[in-house]
This record gives structure tokens, C-alpha cells and sequence, in this order.
């Protein structure tokens, strides 16, 4: 899913009592910055981004936790990091109130995992820290300021003086080192895992390239991972082509969904038994 679509998904479109269980992609959350705002849309932008997608059983069991109390239909699945009142929870919202997914918190929580992996050393840092890290990461050597207005782009307004600490922090860990002559600040080489070695890593929107991956891998038809992803079917030449007509005629049966799941789960098991090894290996 986009993260608009994750962000819009309402506990109404989830249905994981089904034989084969599902959620449906209508509601998308957008986000168009200050001129136009954000909010919910009836529907996605396309109809083929209108959809049912099987779920593994592995994410009904991490749906099943996140599940939000009471039977709301119009609760949101997924939510954001928490506020209380003011600027960040909003109006008359009591404190501890869980916000709304933006792809800011999203993006920032991938690259804090990311950024766990290519440097352990700074798995503690503190969430300044941790942002300033990642924007090194992404946009290059950077200067105290130019972190203070590219961290402002991203909806985080931060004084230099905390930059200055967060740097400080970041610098005792031995991951960022300053130049003296121009005062840019760039990543130092860590302990990096042999995984982000193999693999170009961006953002948040890498699951959607993994998923499709897999599939394609476990001898999925494409029509079958267009149909999955919300992808326009195309009459063009390459490797996805297809017709809009031949769209119509061929559906996804329950044994197509259950090839889907049973690639899913598969990759899904090494993943879990994976990160479980690298977690018990950690000092804490």
C-alpha cells in the first residue's frame, strides 16, 4: 500500500475473519502541503488503485494488536506517534492522544530503523539526534543551519542550539564528524550491516518494490502483482503489458490469493526469525 492509502485505512475495510483475509484500499488520507491542506478522499486516484489485497497470516496477527478499542468503523487502523494537546494533537485533544499517520513520522520511523542497521552505535540516540542522522543521511554535508531549515521542510521546527546538541550526541558515537574549514557536518563510515550493502534503500515506499519482488519471484503473474499494487493495467509494450479489455475478463481466484499469501508467509518467516536473532544479539 501507498502511504496515503495505510494512512486512510479505516477498521471498516479490514476483514480478518474471512476465510481468506482481506482489506479493501477506498479511503486515502492526502497531504499537499500548506497551500492545499490535507485530509481524507472517498477514493483512491485511480479505479485500479481500488482493491482487495489477501493478508499473510503473520500481518492478521500484527492487525489483530493494533486493532484500535470499541467496534468504530471509522476508527483509524493506523496512527501516529502520539501528541496531547496544542500544536501537535490539535484542539481540545487530551494529552497521550494518538495523531494521525502523516509520511513524515512514517519516513522517520524507516530511518530510524534503517539508520539502527548501518551504525548500531546509535540505536539510543534521542529523537533529534536520530532525525539529524537521517537527514545527513539523505540530503548530504550539511551545516548546523541548513539542518535547521531542511528539518523545518519537514515539519519539524528546531533551534540551532539543539542542533548543535544533537550533533554534539551524534559525534560521541563516533557517526558524524564537522569540517572545519566550511562547517558542513557529514556521516562517518559504521559498523554498517552487510544487508544495506546489497540493496539501494530510499524510503518507506521500498515495501511496495519488496512486495512486488517477491511475488515476481514466486512466479506470480503480473497482471495478478498489478492488480495487488493499484497499478493501471497498460497496453504498452515491456514486461507488464496487458490490456485494459484483458483486465476485465481475468480475475484473481481464492487459489491465485492463496499462491499470494503462501509466497508472503514464506519470505515473512525468515524475516521475523531474522530480526529475532539480530534483537538477541543486541547489549541491551
Amino acid at each position: 500500500m501507498c502511504i496515503g492509502e495505510l494512512a486512510g485505512l479505516h477498521r471498516r475495510r479490514v476483514h480478518l475473519s474471512q476465510p481468506i483475509p482481506t482489506l479493501q484500499v477506498v479511503d486515502v488520507r492526502y497531504q499537499a502541503g500548506s497551500q492545499f491542506g490535507s485530509g481524507f478522499k472517498p477514493r483512491p486516484k485511480s479505479d485500479a488503485s481500488i482493491r482487495e489485497i489477501p493478508l499473510a497470516a503473520q500481518v492478521v496477527e500484527a492487525i489483530w494488536r493494533r486493532l484500535p478499542p470499541g467496534s468504530d468503523p471509522a476508527a483509524l487502523l493506523f496512527t501516529g506517534p502520539g501528541g496531547g494537546p496544542g500544536r501537535r494533537g490539535g484542539p481540545g485533544v487530551k494529552k497521550g492522544t494518538r495523531t494521525m499517520l502523516s509520511r513524515h513520522n512514517f519516513r522517520r520511523t524507516y530511518h530510524s530503523a534503517l539508520a539502527k542497521l548501518a551504525n548500531p552505535a546509535t540505536a539510543g540516540l534521542r529523537p533529534t539526534a536520530a532525525r539529524v542522522l537521517g537527514t545527513l543521511r539523505d540530503h548530504g554535508p550539511l551545516t548546523a543551519e541548513q539542518l535547521v531549515v531542511r528539518l523545518k521542510t519537514e515539519g519539524r521546527t528546531v533551534g540551532v542550539a539543539t542542533i548543535d546538541r544533537a550533533l554534539a550526541e551524534l559525534a560521541a558515537g563516533g557517526a558524524t564528524a564537522v569540517d572545519a574549514r566550511t562547517r558542513r557536518w557529514t556521516l562517518l563510515p559504521g559498523a554498517q550491516h552487510p544487508l544495506l550493502e546489497a540493496v539501494d534503500l530510499h524510503g518507506a515506499h521500498d515495501f511496495r518494490h519488496t512486495f512486488s519482488t517477491w511475488l515476481e519471484d514466486a512466479g506470480i503473474p503480473a497482471r495478478v502483482i498489478d492488480e495487488l499494487m493499484g497499478h493501471q493495467a497498460s497496453g504498452r509494450s515491456g514486461r507488464h503489458q496487458a490490456s485494459a479489455i484483458g483486465a476485465h475478463y481475468r480475475h484473481t481466484t481464492p487459489e491465485m490469493a492463496a499462491r499470494v499469501l503462501t509466497a508472503v508467509e514464506e519470505r515473512l518467516v525468515v524475516i521475523l526469525a531474522t530480526a529475532e536473532a539480530a534483537l538477541d544479539q543486541q547489549p541491551w
